[in-house]
């Protein structure tokens, strides 16, 4: 991450914990100060609970209660007031985020009256925008069963004790209600070489063989992940087999790609396309969006808030090469066929340089990506 922040009429430097102004005015902060104004601005459009700054900017070590957090950002307030800068807006009821700045430029009367028009154009034209901040999951998390299992805090209980695994391999296990998500990595001198994913189809209550499932893993043999640096464009792709617990007649394949244009060090663009064939559909079919996708770097995992940006919504942009065959071998087609909204987070666990572990709120899926170029 850049040592330098620029943020509308200042900058903030990391490292030396100060802030530079426009008339080349020293502001020190420090420690928690300087957490809270760079997660505030390098992320401008979220807005933050008291939790969720509490645990980005204290030490992990410190026990502190979120009412530190108002006090914290009451002071620095303070120290930027003094310099004509405001920064941090509080959202009643919601949390904190960064203020809109208007230039110096503008006399202060104008530059009410920007604001004004700004904010209502923003709610007539785009009104969802306004609320990128709402998520579906409060609380998530990566949870590490033992050094070799991780589960979502999403997923549905499962007996995951007494079972032998492969000492090189790590599991990931997602269950939700219609269908059980089990990725792997193989691993290699403590890196991964070789990736699997699948989602398994499945009634609300039928009985799961976790055992089976892990045991039945089969790594492709020809896959080659090469280990390259990430530059400005590159793609995150996963291939997910699809399988159900009640047929042993249906089989498919999910194909999922970004491609990624980085925009800074927290904000990029990127066109996600996802392709599927399956047992009860003749051809194939997917969907693609446009979306920008934002950081949220937390301790233990980052948070991408992903906007769609296409004119139309996801439903629209649905693709088709063929059509429905046997509708009672169709499972994928079902699940990705609803509409879905403006916005959603995705959740990232790293497991390997270019190889990281993703959860979705919109769909609930998850999978192992790997970046390339």
């Amino acid at each position: 991450m850049s040592n330098k922040i620029k943020y509308h009429n200042f900058s903030l430097l990391i490292n030396e914990k100060i802030v530079i102004t426009k008339n080349n005015k020293e502001i020190k902060l420090n420690s928690v100060e300087r957490n809270i104004l760079s997660l505030l601005i390098q992320n401008p459009t979220v807005i933050f609970t008291k939790e969720e700054i509490l645990k980005h900017s204290w030490r992990e070590e410190m026990e502190c209660h979120p009412s530190v957090v108002p006090q914290a950002i009451s002071l620095l307030r303070k120290k930027m007031s003094l310099h004509n800068l405001e920064p941090i807006e509080t959202v009643k009821g919601k949390g904190y985020k960064a203020a809109y700045l208007v230039p110096d430029k503008y006399p202060i009367k104008y530059s009410s009256l920007v604001l004004f028009v700004t904010i209502m154009s923003l709610i007539i034209l785009d009104y969802p925008n306004l609320h990128l901040e709402q998520e579906k999951i409060k609380s998530f998390k990566f949870q590490e069963v033992n050094k070799q299992i991780v589960i979502t805090s999403t997923s549905l209980p499962l007996n995951l004790k007494e079972i032998k695994l492969n000492d090189n391999v790590k599991y990931f296990i997602n269950n939700q209600n219609n269908f059980i998500s089990i990725s792997a990595c193989k691993f290699k001198d403590n890196r991964c070489t070789k990736i699997y994913n699948g989602i398994y189809f499945k009634e609300k209550s039928e009985p799961i063989d976790i055992r089976l499932l892990l045991s039945n893993i089969k790594f492709d043999k020809s896959q080659y992940l090469s280990l390259e640096n990430k530059i400005q464009t590159f793609s995150l792709s996963a291939q997910v087999n699809l399988k159900a617990l009640n047929s042993k007649n249906y089989n498919g394949k999910l194909y999922i790609n970004f491609d990624v244009d980085k925009k800074n060090e927290n904000n990029f663009y990127a066109k996600k396309t996802m392709y599927i064939k399956e047992s009860g559909y003749s051809g194939g079919f997917g969907y693609a969006s446009n979306n920008e996708i934002t950081i949220i770097h937390n301790p233990d995992y980052d948070k991408l808030l992903i906007k769609k940006v296409d004119k139309n919504d996801l439903i629209s942009l649905r693709f088709q090469f063929g059509i429905v065959k046997n509708s009672d071998m169709i499972y994928a087609y079902n699940m990705l066929s609803k509409s879905r909204n403006k916005y959603s987070y995705t959740y990232s666990y790293p497991i390997s340089k270019n190889i990281s572990y993703y959860y979705n709120d919109e769909m609930n899926i998850s999978y192992i990506g790997y970046e390339h170029t």
